[in-house]
């Protein structure tokens, strides 16, 4: 089964849900449908189903108008699992299976033939909800109804799952076993899916595309990789996030940072001496604070390079476990020179990037406020014989100012003030 959606606009009244969409599903895809609250994504599945009428030609199946096909062969062709399931009647788990095999009886009065039985069984040990056939469906789980909606499906034999947010109100084991279930369903069998969905990552961990939509319109396709990008989500979402790789599946995983809005610019900028990790909670605080941030020399591949490239602080770039350049010092010094304030976080000193401890040094020479964050236990973490320690105290005796937490920084700076 192969979907094209051509040009698809749908509005209800005066408000334009969807604007002009275009894309294509192949047989056996998993396709995800996200987008923010009132994008789209719900009208653009519900025109799918043929709940909603489009426009004539906007939707196809296999080269066929959707308008023009029967509500029997559609209902062979897609199964609908949606949010929530509930009824006011008693019927079993068995008999809700059981109603997906109805477009497959040439008699919708005639009851249940050897291969409907057949079929049910199948399909609910499949979903393991067998051991519960007998059990009325209102008395089972969230999870539970899921899971014997999908099962639902599967009875009716389709070519294409069409899901509403099938875990928005399950817990996160529910939501796993759902979604795993439905990634079987379609790598096991080619069942065809397309799935709204809210959570970025699991849509990321499940989906072989994504479908972004924003305002009614089709933002970006692609795999989960091409879409979730930094920039993407911030455009559509207003939320800026880090995209990290799951070393164990292999999908990429989005971490936002906070939705708190953005402290009032102080117009100075503070340059970061830092390494090994200990810099990204310092550049952190001060973006946070309203201050323009850059950092020394980091080796590309440190924890601290791949933290000033997700907060987007200007660094200078040095290979990967190289030894400081002489340009990358001097780059070092430009930007200490534009600096109004210079931190020393309590970085490892290696002799590899002694350099950053000779640049605050300088620093202080050039009359910049120099601010030395001490470690827990005081001293320096020193793999060059004592060295990196002695600087340290040199860089206090001379007029450093020593602190003990990234707060207590914030707040020097700010009372500080920049100088004009």
């Amino acid at each position: 089964m192969k979907l094209a959606v051509r040009n698809l606009s749908y509005s209800f009244g005066e408000k334009r849900v969807l604007r002009n969409v275009e894309l294509e599903v192949d047989s056996g895809e998993f396709l995800g449908l996200m987008g923010p609250n009132g994008s789209g994504k719900t009208t653009l599945l519900r025109c799918v189903m043929n709940y909603l009428r489009s426009d004539p030609g906007s939707i196809l199946i296999d080269g066929r108008p959707i308008q023009e096909m029967p509500p029997e062969d559609l209902a062979k062709t897609f199964a609908v699992v949606p949010q929530s399931s509930s009824t006011d009647f008693t019927f079993s788990a068995y008999d809700i299976v059981m109603m997906g095999r109805i477009p497959h009886r040439s008699n919708r009065l005639a009851g249940a033939s050897k291969k409907d039985a057949d079929a049910v069984q199948s399909a609910m040990e499949r979903t393991d909800t067998w051991k519960f056939a007998g059990r009325p469906f209102f008395a089972l789980s969230g999870g539970e109804r899921q899971r014997v909606v999908i099962a639902r499906a599967i009875a009716q034999s389709p070519k294409a799952l069409l899901l509403d947010e099938p875990t928005v109100y399950l817990d996160i084991n529910g939501q796993l076993e759902v979604m795993d279930l439905i990634r079987s369903l379609n790598k096991k069998e080619g069942i065809t899916v397309i799935s709204v969905l809210h959570d970025v990552n699991m849509a990321a961990r499940y989906c072989d595309r994504i479908a972004l939509l924003s305002n009614g319109w089709l933002e970006a396709i692609g795999p989960p990789a091409e879409v979730l990008r930094p920039e993407t989500i911030q455009s559509v979402y207003g939320v800026d996030v880090v995209v990290r790789k799951d070393p164990f599946t292999n999908a990429v995983y989005v971490m936002p940072h906070s939705t708190l809005s953005t402290a009032p610019r102080h117009g100075g900028r503070v340059h970061i001496l830092c390494g090994g990790g200990v810099g990204g909670p310092l550049m952190k605080a001060l973006l946070d604070a309203g201050f323009g941030v850059s950092t020394g020399v980091l080796n590309v591949l440190d924890s601290d390079f791949e933290n000033a490239k997700d907060l987007h602080v200007p660094t200078v770039a040095e290979m990967p476990f190289a030894a400081i350049s002489d340009s990358a010092h001097l780059e070092n010094l430009r930007l200490i020179k534009e600096a109004d304030f210079v931190v020393v976080s309590p970085f490892p000193v290696g002799p590899g990037n002694l350099k950053n401890m000779e640049a605050a040094k300088a620093a202080l020479e050039m009359g910049k406020r120099l601010l030395v964050l001490r470690p827990e236990t005081g001293r320096t973490v020193d793999f060059v014989g004592g060295k990196a320690d002695g600087i340290v105290k040199d860089l206090i005796s001379s007029g450093a100012i020593p602190l003990c937490s990234s707060d207590e920084m914030v707040r020097e700076i700010t009372r500080e003030g920049v100088r004009k």
